[in-house]
């Protein structure tokens, strides 16, 4: 069976391929797919399937989510962001918990709040 994960036609696959500095030929080369597919699917001539999605994605070393679009995926992490959530999960209990400390100051100042 088949998934369907973008409707849309946007997606950043010619992003992270760029950014990758492959070609759609190379890039396809890789996946399994003719260079023109890869053309259809940046420019969404061609529905983005959880399956090349995935393949897509492990060839250009980044995340599925992150072949989505910023409308289509919001909350989507920059690279500083994901290290340190893969940091935080990585600490001790102790560790969280001080981190923790050092982020409610600076959380609550976001929130418009006084912090002593």
């Amino acid at each position: 069976m088949t998934y369907v994960i973008a409707m849309f036609p946007d997606n950043r696959i010619r992003e992270y391929r760029k950014k990758a500095g492959l070609s759609q030929t190379e890039l396809g080369e890789r996946v399994g797919l003719h260079q023109t597919q890869i053309g259809n699917l940046e420019n969404g001539g061609r529905n983005l399937t959880f399956e090349w999605a995935r393949r897509i994605a492990k060839a250009l070393d980044v995340r599925m989510v992150d072949l989505l679009s910023d409308e289509d995926n919001p909350d989507r992490l920059e690279q500083d962001e994901r290290e340190l959530v893969h940091k935080f999960r990585e600490a001790e209990p102790l560790q969280r918990q001080m981190i923790a400390r050092v982020v409610e100051p600076i959380r609550d100042l976001g929130e418009g709040k006084k912090v002593a």
